[in-house]
């Protein structure tokens, strides 16, 4: 009887061993699964303004914006407050677009990379190759790393994105007004 019970004792201290790492392997895939959402939301805007459109828009602001005030200054007209409203918003759209455009690359680099970091430290929880603080500290290298870059996109594209519906409604009235000097 007491033959069994040893064996039964060491079966179930080998299931409760198994489990336990079962749980920390769970628990660290968590942990990175937080850092990859925030990196997929990065990628959702990047995916949503490409690199060329912010180019393009970049450059129509410019274009738009000098156009209409050098005509302004060529007819020697006098710029009404909705009109300077108006203009001033949309040079803000231009300053917007050529942040996001100069940062564009530098933030599709870090996040391929940190991707790749992320792919590998998951990698490295399912066959459990680092003890638990060794883990914990290749992680929270990897989460300052994701923070920093999600703070630095969430400050450039994210703008960007919110404001789509208003640059167009903005860049509308900017084409309106140039066509309008266009014939005066």
């Amino acid at each position: 009887m007491f033959k069994y019970f040893i064996t039964l004792l060491i079966i179930l201290v080998s299931c409760t061993n198994k489990y336990k790492a079962d749980y920390e392997v769970q628990a660290e895939l968590q942990m990175i699964d937080t850092l990859n959402t925030r990196l997929q939301t990065i990628k959702g805007w990047l995916d949503k303004v490409p690199l060329e459109e912010i180019q393009e828009r970049k450059d129509i602001v410019k274009h738009n914006y000098e156009f209409v005030d050098d005509q302004y200054r060529e007819k020697e007209l006098v710029v009404d407050e909705e009109t300077s409203r108006l203009m001033d918003e949309y040079k803000s759209y231009g300053k917007l677009y050529d942040r996001a455009a100069d940062s564009f690359k530098p933030i599709v680099m870090e996040l391929e990379e940190l991707l790749i970091q992320l792919k590998t430290l998951k990698e490295s929880a399912h066959s459990k190759d680092y003890k638990k603080e060794t883990f914990l500290k290749y992680f929270e290298k990897e989460k300052e790393d994701v923070l920093k870059l999600y703070g630095f996109a969430e400050s450039v594209l994210k703008p960007v994105v919110d404001t789509d519906l208003t640059f167009e409604r903005a860049q509308k009235r900017v084409e309106e007004l140039a066509e309008s000097l266009k014939t005066e």
